[in-house]
């Protein structure tokens, strides 16, 4: 038993626990087809103004369309074509910010809405709690999202949503390893925003839906 108890603690035994929290995903009733509304999205905006996330906006972005057309709410313009009438405009996705280009670029795409979704904070922190020969830590990450839907011809706003997720990561590390193995933040706050997009997708579909019935 002493042997067993030696070789647990020598090896620096680590437990990790991650679990995401907030809200349910929202229940939405699909429109039928030939009344579903044609929308384009505009790629995903990094606006915590930490540029190491910006790798993440585009697969962000393709995950955010998908889920988009899943609630069968939308008729979604493949991105590359939109992509393709902003390179001919000599436009960046920021460009769609300007009312009269989002106009322009809307009626090229044939869009009747432009879906502009925005990354716009992330709080992080870090809490160690230590005893003879543990230590106990628990990271929390919290990234908050927001989507508008506007339409090219009035620019009038017909849904928007903000959501906020808290992601939590525990871990123990025993007696030689002081700090035990940190998580990735970057990872964490992948992770969060992956379920952002779930909820904020489903979140303009259901006003969406509602205003149609």
């Amino acid at each position: 038993m002493k042997r067993l108890t030696v070789i647990l603690i020598i090896s620096g035994l680590v437990i990790y626990a991650g679990c995401a929290l907030g809200p349910s995903l929202r229940s939405v009733e699909p429109i039928d087809h030939n009344k579903r509304m044609l929308v384009a999205v505009s790629d995903i905006q990094n606006l915590t103004g930490n540029r190491d996330y910006d790798p993440l906006m585009g697969g962000l972005t393709g995950s955010f369309t998908a889920e988009l057309h899943e609630t069968e709410c939308f008729r979604v313009i493949e991105r590359q074509k939109l992509k393709s009438i902003m390179e001919e405009m000599k436009l960046g996705m920021s460009g769609l910010t300007d009312p009269a280009k989002t106009r322009e670029v809307g009626k090229m795409a044939g869009a009747e809405a432009i879906l502009f979704v925005n990354f716009a904070s992330v709080k992080y922190s870090s809490k160690k709690n230590s005893t003879f020969f543990a230590q106990d830590v628990k990271e929390e990450i919290e990234t908050i999202m927001d989507a508008r839907l506007v339409a090219v011809e009035t620019g009038e706003i017909l849904a928007a949503s903000k959501i906020s997720i808290p992601f939590t990561n525990r871990y123990r590390s025993f007696c030689l390893f002081k700090d035990g193995e940190k998580a990735d933040q970057k990872q964490l706050v992948q992770e969060s925003l992956e379920k952002a997009i779930k909820h904020l997708a489903r979140e303009v579909a259901w006003q969406v839906s509602k205003k149609s019935r």
